[in-house]
């Protein structure tokens, strides 16, 4: 079932106050007045989300980076993305009677993001759309599971050994036939060349699509100045070229095809949102006591029922509270940890309901703490304690201590980055005593 809510899960808020935070700031360091206790997060899993929007909606906004590729790990199994876009005329050198066509090319920036094995030669496929995405009439959006038709003969393919001296200069070869038409199009000042509208209703736009077979994943810049269909033409003097390019007036049309098939490891469970896999239920070989995940393109993210802590009596006081999760050190290092992680609102279902926020309405947020010479001490750290003391306050809290850690919303469709954790899940509670 599509997870309509998540899409607001940026915009929407669940702000929290509390009066007796500041009493603690200046007694955590003093041993005398605080008293720590650790709760083992017992109740964690991981989860994985139906659907989440790969797309930007109608408001003038743009992607920034699109991610095509595919790659297969111990982790999460078998993940690939696609990306399609809209293009649309954007001039170049005019075409005359006098010119002669040439050939016709697809052109992209890389960006320097890339996962997986590059050692590899990758193999692409461009196809023409048939059809434009259908957008979410809610919304406006489109997901990663949207299905566009496309014509099943490619307009061309194009193998790289995917090393930065390459990416960077990724340029596909296409039918000729397709260029001819174009050629002419732009020669004759034809309708569909001085209407954008009526271009995009012409020629619907495209998807590249790796192969099954590929070992990696890459991102390249989505710019009107980084992705192109060239046309290359000549005079008796000179070589020239004309393009097509996306428009932010099209972007909506612009998104990722997403699909993790996760065969062959613990989170082949996962066939739907409700379901959760249990920290100790993704016990493996290298994960002997259990496994939690969250990582972007694929959809997993950790779920947690946060132990409700005693509140104390009048002498004693929450005044800080933070979750702790110590990453899996791994050997697959071609695939990195997030820079952060977010905090959301769920429920028994497994929704992604809200953003949990700071009273200054800025996201709750976990980093990485890093430890010099001792990478088994490194440790994301989020520091809850305004909500979770409004938490441990309300008459309901055991309905309401449903939070999901995810690597942050609007990465899910742009990084693979990935969390991975083998420790169960602890939460700090330090408390204040005074007189």
């Amino acid at each position: 079932m599509k997870n309509l809510v998540f899409i607001f899960c940026l915009i929407l808020c669940w702000a929290c106050n509390n009066d007796v935070t500041s009493i603690g700031q200046d007694l955590i360091n003093d041993d005398s007045y605080v008293e720590l206790v650790k709760f083992n997060i017992e109740n964690s899993s991981t989860i994985k989300l139906d659907s989440f929007p790969t797309s930007t909606a109608k408001t003038g906004s743009e992607l920034y980076n699109l991610i095509v590729g595919t790659i297969e790990d111990p982790i999460t199994g078998f993940t690939a993305t696609q990306p399609y876009f809209s293009l649309v005329p954007a001039g170049g050198d005019p075409i005359s009677i006098i010119h002669r066509f040439d050939s016709i090319t697809f052109n992209i920036k890389y960006n320097g993001q890339i996962w997986g094995d590059t050692n590899q030669i990758q193999t692409f496929y461009l196809h023409q759309l048939t059809e434009l995405p259908v957008l979410d009439e809610q919304n406006d959006l489109l997901y990663n599971t949207t299905v566009t038709p496309y014509d099943a003969t490619p307009l061309g393919s194009y193998q790289i050994l995917p090393h930065s001296r390459n990416l960077n200069r990724f340029c596909m070869r296409l039918d000729d036939s397709l260029g001819l038409e174009l050629f002419d199009k732009v020669k004759y000042n034809d309708v569909y060349i001085t209407n954008n509208h009526y271009f995009v209703q012409y020629f619907k736009g495209v998807t590249l699509i790796p192969d099954n077979n590929n070992t990696c994943i890459f991102g390249f810049s989505a710019a009107a100045d980084s992705i192109s269909i060239q046309l290359h033409f000549h005079d008796a003097e000179n070589e020239k070229v004309y393009k097509f390019s996306p428009s932010v007036a099209y972007s909506e049309y612009t998104y990722e095809r997403q699909h993790n098939d996760a065969t062959g490891t613990p989170y082949a469970a996962l066939t739907k949102q409700t379901e959760n896999l249990l920290f100790y239920e993704a016990a493996r070989t290298d994960a002997r006591y259990g496994q939690l995940v969250t990582q972007g393109l694929s959809g997993y993210a950790i779920k947690m029922r946060l132990p409700i802590a005693p509140a104390g009596d009048k002498y004693k006081t929450i005044v800080k509270a933070e979750i702790e999760l110590r990453p899996q050190p791994s050997s697959y290092r071609e695939i990195k940890l997030p820079e952060t992680i977010n905090l959301y609102q769920s429920n028994s279902d497994n929704d992604l309901i809200s953003a949990i926020t700071k009273p200054d309405g800025s996201a709750i947020t976990g980093t990485l703490i890093r430890e010099e010479n001792r990478p088994e001490e490194e440790r994301f750290v989020i520091n809850i304690t305004d909500y979770y003391n409004t938490l441990c306050q309300s008459n309901d809290a055991d309905t309401k201590n449903y939070v999901i850690i995810s690597v942050p919303a609007d990465l899910m469709s742009g990084s693979f980055n990935r969390l991975t954790v083998d420790r169960i899940p602890v939460l700090n509670i330090y408390y204040a005593s005074y007189e």
